[in-house]
């Protein structure tokens, strides 16, 4: 394996165009510390599962052998002013995933914490929105990481405070979980 290419949304973007090396400051960064391949960093933020199936191939032209996706967090605030309905988001979720499918692929499923207050009326969507994804990589036989889960378990160990900035985006502990997670997937699978 030669390339990685990461997709997705802030989380992954992280920065990007303010580092010299184009990884931003999370996630990605902290696995270019670890494998011996070359990683390109594709998020953007603010982008959702539309957006993403908009650059998507375009970003493929790195030819990459495995394709990294983290998104759907921005869907929910569309999928609410829209009153519920997740049509659009999965028909653009599936497309990702079918072109990802063709690829080794590891996709990282969304989530959320706890705080600000606000964010709880998110949760009911965002469940939704993994249970989509869940079921769309399951469709696609893409391995697929519960990071909700895996964050939840997390604050039973550390503050929240110590993991997420504003309930959406992460500290440097929030984003080494994020990358161990991703790290002990393709280990296993790859």
């Amino acid at each position: 394996m030669e390339s990685i290419l990461f997709l997705g949304d802030s989380l992954t973007d992280c920065g990007r165009f303010y580092s010299d090396d184009g990884l931003g400051h999370g996630y990605v960064k902290l696995l270019a510390e670890k494998l011996p391949y070359r990683l390109i960093n594709e998020g953007f933020d603010g982008f959702t599962a539309a957006d993403v199936k908009r650059r998507f191939e375009s970003c493929l032209k790195c030819e990459p052998e495995l394709v990294s996706l983290l998104v759907g967090v921005n869907d929910i605030p569309l999928i609410m002013r829209n009153g519920g309905g997740l049509d659009s988001f999965s028909k653009a979720y599936e497309y990702i995933i079918a072109k990802i499918c063709e690829y080794k692929a590891i996709v990282m499923l969304p989530f959320l914490f706890t705080r600000p207050a606000e964010l709880l009326t998110w949760r009911k969507y965002l469940y939704e929105i993994i249970e989509t994804e869940k079921n769309i990589c399951e469709k696609y036989n893409v391995k697929y990481i519960q990071m909700n889960n895996i964050f939840k378990n997390k604050c039973h160990i550390y503050n929240e405070n110590e993991l997420t900035t504003d309930g959406i985006h992460l500290t440097r502990l929030g984003h080494s979980i994020l990358a161990d997670s991703w790290y002990d997937a393709f280990t296993v699978g790859f």
